[in-house]
């Protein structure tokens, strides 16, 4: 026992650093274990908030254009609904096809998520630093679900309603005039009886309606997507 006592005095400088380059390794190696997988994270991140910015710039781009249809429904349906009797004796042909056409539109946002969907299955959308925006990205299926929902009612209602317009005016009739090489319908238009029939009320008022309840949704839809893009810009720059 004294033998090892002895060693133990005589060598104890030997062994503490020993013991120390043993331990420095061991971080070492650990630090750049750490290191390693902190870059991974980092380039599977950049992956994702590039593939999330492609995707949400093309939803803001067909945002953007089911906006401008449905905004040409809600203004022309507005301006056919306050169409008078006395109006008809003014109003040239081209003009109420125009119009039908115009309130005819039927425009729906298919919104892209599947980098979204990845990154969620994924677990990669974790790697997110910034709360806000990983919460939003959560939510963004919810809210565009519910934008859909007021598109689904008003492509319904304008689906089951066509008979109302064309019990007086032939679709060929307005259709032609964004496709002209349909040509004229065979069959007469009458716009006057159209105008003056309460089912034809009754529908283009509710058209308006149901159109500006879809806008209403899809503006904050966009609201939320531009929010989103600059959220991704700022987490890239990070």
């Amino acid at each position: 026992m004294k033998r090892i006592f002895t060693t133990l005095k005589e060598k104890w400088p030997e062994y503490i650093l020993e013991i120390l380059v043993i331990t420095i390794g061991i971080l070492g190696a650990f630090a750049l274990n750490n290191w390693n997988e902190q870059k991974k994270d980092n380039i599977r991140k950049a992956l994702l908030l590039n593939a999330l910015t492609q995707e949400f710039q093309s939803n803001l781009s067909q945002l953007n254009e089911v906006i401008f249809y449905d905004e040409l429904v809600s203004k022309n349906s507005l301006r056919l609904l306050l169409l008078e009797e006395k109006d008809m004796e003014l109003i040239p042909e081209d003009t109420m096809r125009f119009l039908l056409q115009n309130s005819s539109w039927i425009w729906t946002f298919d919104s892209r998520s599947g980098a979204l969907r990845s990154g969620i299955s994924s677990g990669n959308i974790h790697l997110i630093q910034n709360d806000s925006l990983v919460n939003l990205l959560f939510s963004w299926q919810d809210i565009v679900s519910d934008a859909n929902e007021n598109e689904s009612w008003s492509l319904d209602h304008r689906m089951n309603k066509d008979f109302v317009i064309e019990k007086y005016v032939p679709k060929v009739t307005y259709r032609s005039f964004k496709n002209k090489e349909m040509g004229a319908s065979k069959h007469p238009a009458n716009y006057k009886k159209l105008i003056l029939d309460p089912e034809f009320e009754t529908y283009i008022s509710e058209r308006y309606s149901h159109m500006n309840d879809a806008l209403k949704e899809l503006h904050q839809v966009k609201a939320l997507n531009i929010l989103i893009l600059q959220l991704i810009e700022n987490e890239l720059k990070n």
